[in-house]
């Protein structure tokens, strides 16, 4: 529903880097921009290490990493430091947000008028689940989600099946039944189809389709009318 391109990551990570080294130096400390992003690039990498075997933690846990790269041991920081450095790491999707995908609207509003069930699963990066919300809530989708899974929360990430049949137990629908739409293959198609839920690829790069293969293919958030309509 909500843009993720390489663009937005680089935005993100400039407002990322600029926070934190605002937040030191409202405490009358140092820090130069350039050990700021490449401890951010050291943390992410770390991060990713983890995330690559589905599992996941909170910002707290990735904000003690970052620490790890960017301050010596004997440092100690305020906890109103902290919470600032916390603030600039995850909340730059807030200070600049992307744009929510066209169709977005006019898919949810149609799924709610047909009185389906709707969860939204998402692996959370340096967003976690409570700010993601906050961002949900400001493009006014969040009201048409019946459960929001965030993997931070959860600590697990897709593709383990395990997050989407949490999922589907709150909204006590069974696979079989459900429908999972994702443009990601690995995360999405490959983990929906796992636990059994029939896979609809928003295919907005023109992917080639190799080991994974989706059930339905879209082009455009708007061709899911023909495909719940079909099923």
């Amino acid at each position: 529903m909500i843009s993720n391109t390489p663009q937005d990551a680089l935005r993100f990570q400039k407002a990322r880097s600029q926070g934190i080294t605002e937040a030191f130096l409202s405490h009358g400390l140092k820090m130069e921009k350039e050990k700021v992003e490449k401890a951010l690039d050291l943390t992410f990498k770390r991060c990713w290490d983890f995330w690559e075997r589905n599992l996941d933690f909170n910002s707290q846990d990735q904000i003690k990493i970052l620490m790890e790269f960017l301050t010596d041991f004997d440092l100690i920081l305020s906890s109103d430091l902290l919470n600032k450095i916390e603030k600039a790491y995850t909340e730059s999707i807030l200070q600049s947000p992307p744009d929510i995908i066209e169709g977005s609207y006019e898919i949810l509003n149609f799924l709610k008028d047909k009185k389906y069930k709707l969860g939204l699963i998402c692996n959370t990066g340096r967003s976690p689940g409570k700010v993601l919300r906050k961002s949900l809530e400001s493009y006014h989708i969040l009201k048409y989600f019946d459960i929001l899974t965030f993997s931070d929360e959860l600590r697990i990430r897709k593709p383990d099946p395990q997050i989407f049949l949490f999922t589907l137990k709150k909204l006590k629908s069974k696979p079989s039944h459900s429908v999972h739409i994702g443009d990601e293959l690995k995360t999405d198609v490959r983990g929906a189809k796992d636990a059994g839920m029939i896979a609809v690829h928003f295919n907005k790069t023109s992917a080639f389709y190799q080991e994974i293969q989706p059930d339905y293919e879209v082009k455009e958030l708007k061709e899911i009318k023909r495909i719940v309509e079909e099923l």
